[in-house]
């Protein structure tokens, strides 16, 4: 129940908040692959909520060193973010994976993202 409850969050989070925030996530934009929210939403439903929590964690610590690497990069992480936007493959982006177009599952899919500076943007 509790990890329903999280999985309902995280998604409510995914749609509503997460394309609106202005920034996406470090750990994604320093390293690729899905955002923390997606990470935390596949690991509660693989793994249960309690037993999910030390993996969220560790990925939260790791964001955290990934946004101080971006911040103290040279360009502030813009010029990487910028090369990762013009790279983007949209093919086989639904429209819910493109920014602003009724985003519902943003981190889905790894080349896809909802946040305004990610692929599609």
């Amino acid at each position: 129940m509790l990890s329903r409850g999280a999985l309902l969050a995280i998604g409510a989070y995914q749609r509503h908040l997460s394309p609106r925030k202005g920034y996406a996530c470090a750990y994604r934009v320093a390293h690729g692959g899905t955002g923390c929210s997606g990470f935390a939403k596949a690991a509660i439903a693989e793994a249960g909520l309690w037993r999910a929590i030390p993996a969220i964690r560790a990925r939260f610590a790791a964001c955290r060193d990934a946004a101080e690497e971006l911040h103290n990069s040279p360009a502030g992480g813009e010029s990487d973010t910028k090369r990762r936007r013009d790279s983007c493959d949209l093919t086989g982006c639904s429209g819910c994976d493109l920014p602003f177009r009724g985003c519902g599952r943003a981190d889905d899919t790894p080349n896809c993202d909802c946040a305004p500076d990610g692929c599609g943007s």
